[in-house]
Parts: C-alpha cells; structure tokens; sequence
C-alpha cells in the first residue's frame, strides 16, 4: 500500500528537522566543556582597547579643583594679613619695648634705653628707672674698658659723655688697701661712635689719671687708710714700711685703680624735648 504526503507536509517535516539540528549545535558550543589547546577557544581578538584589564588600567580622574582654589587663594589670605598687621600697629614708647636678651647692665629710663653688653652690675634703689635720670650700679663681673654701650631710643642722641674716678691703692701680700685721699675725677669727655653704638676706652690702669704725689703724702694716705679701716698700730705701720721708698703711684706696691665710671647721654626725644640721664658704675674696694 503506497502513501503519498503532499508537499506541504514534506516542507514542514524538513523544517522542523533543520531547527532540531540547529538547536542541538548551539547548546554544544554554549554548555560543552572547554579543551585546552583547542583552537576553537583561543582568543584571536586584536583591538588593544578591547583586551585591556579595566581593573589594573582603572586611573580615576581626581578634580583638582580643590587643591586648585587652596593654593592660588593662600598668598592672597598671607598678603591681606600683612598688610592689616602693618597698619594696626601703634607706636610703642621705648619704655614699653622688648630689652634685648642679652646678658649685661640694662638701664631702662622712659627716654632711652641705655645697654653694656656682658657688663654684669647691680642696681642699686628702685628698678623701675621711667621716670629717673639716673641710676647708680655696683660692678660684679665683666669687662668695663673695651666694652660697647649701646643706646635705643625713639628720638636722637645726640652726645654720650664719660667722666671716671681712679684711686691710688697698695696691693701687696698683705692684701689691698685703697688710698681714699688720693683720688683724681675727670672732666666729662665725650665718646666717639656711630649710630647707636659707643666703645668704652681709656679705662685701662696704664690710661689712669693720678694725682701728683711724694712719699711723705702717700705714707700720711696709707696712715689714714688704715686708720679708718679701725687697724691697730702695729697693722697700720705694718702697711706704712710696705710703702717703701715709692714716690709715684705708678710705682710698687702702688697701682692706679678704676674707682666709679660715669655715662652721660644727652639727647631729644621724639617730640623733640631734650633729655640727659646718667649711670654710674662704682667698683668696690
């Protein structure tokens, strides 16, 4: 018995055949396992762009518009803050300024400001010189000849002036014993400098002033000396024959000592109101 399908049903069964087969191909590639060395999974793509690793190559862009603003906008905050500073500040009175920390004699009167560096004295009196015109120290330690006195002030100096006093003394084994009835006080001389520094100079022994003098007047200052010192007779004649024959205080056992050095400072303050304050530095005996 011969059956005969139309074409129709041909075409259709083909089709449906050719889907199957399609189908079955598709889940072999998708789902099958990978075989290595298989040329079939090897890689061929070639676009550098498309086998980069996002991860490792990742560079985000940071927008530096932050750090931008800070750094241009700082200099003008630092300029704006000196130029409010600088028009903010008052005149101070000398009085009122920072003294120098350096160590030394520092006499601070409310018109100038008078310093010795490494001139080591104490005050004697008050401490507070804004009103005084002088003031009297006595000398611990540090160099007085050589030394600078230096002056601050908000006006002008216009004159520094030295005067001394020497005393003629016996400095032997005994010990040292000034003699105070030979004494010499100098005139004020002026020191030369510039700007507000003034060297110290003449105060040396060799540069002494002394009084004239015999033997006679320099064993009747020893006499004198000791009496007042309350000695008894034999130490006072003791002192006496330790004169000798000298004749000079430049002769030993004689010396010339440095006995109290003055500073005169004459000048305007910034009003234009003349001013003179004087220290004293004694040396005890």
């Amino acid at each position: 018995m011969n059956f005969h399908f139309p074409k129709s049903v041909w075409l259709l069964c083909f089709t449906i055949l050719c889907f199957s087969c399609n189908n079955n191909s598709n889940k072999a590639i998708n789902h099958g396992a990978i075989v290595l060395g298989d040329s079939a999974t090897i890689v061929t793509e070639r676009d550098p762009k498309k086998l980069l690793d996002l991860v490792t190559d990742l560079k985000p862009e940071i927008p530096p518009a932050i750090k931008t603003d800070t750094v241009v906008n700082t200099p003008v905050a630092v300029k704006d803050t000196i130029k409010k500073t600088a028009t903010t500040v008052t005149p101070v009175s000398p009085a009122a300024t920072p003294v120098p920390n350096v160590p030394g004699l520092k006499a601070e009167f409310k018109e100038v400001m008078i310093i010795i560096p490494n001139l080591n004295a104490k005050l004697a009196g008050k401490p507070n010189l804004s009103g005084a015109n002088g003031a009297v120290y006595t000398w611990l330690n540090g160099p007085i000849d050589g030394a600078i006195l230096r002056t601050r002030t908000k006006g002008t100096i216009t004159k520094v002036s030295q005067r001394y006093q020497s005393v003629v003394g016996i400095k032997n084994k005994i010990g040292t014993l000034p003699l105070e009835s030979l004494t010499v006080t100098t005139n004020w001389e002026a020191i030369k400098g510039g700007g507000n520094s003034f060297p110290i100079k003449g105060l040396d022994p060799e540069s002494l002033e002394y009084p004239k003098t015999s033997n006679a007047s320099i064993k009747n200052a020893v006499s004198r000396a000791a009496a007042q010192r309350r000695m008894n007779h034999k130490k006072v004649q003791e002192w006496v024959n330790s004169v000798g024959n000298a004749r000079t205080p430049t002769q030993k056992p004689l010396t010339v000592m440095l006995r109290s050095v003055m500073w005169k400072i004459d000048g305007k303050d910034e009003n234009g109101k003349i001013f003179s304050k004087q220290i004293r530095v004694d040396i005890p005996m």
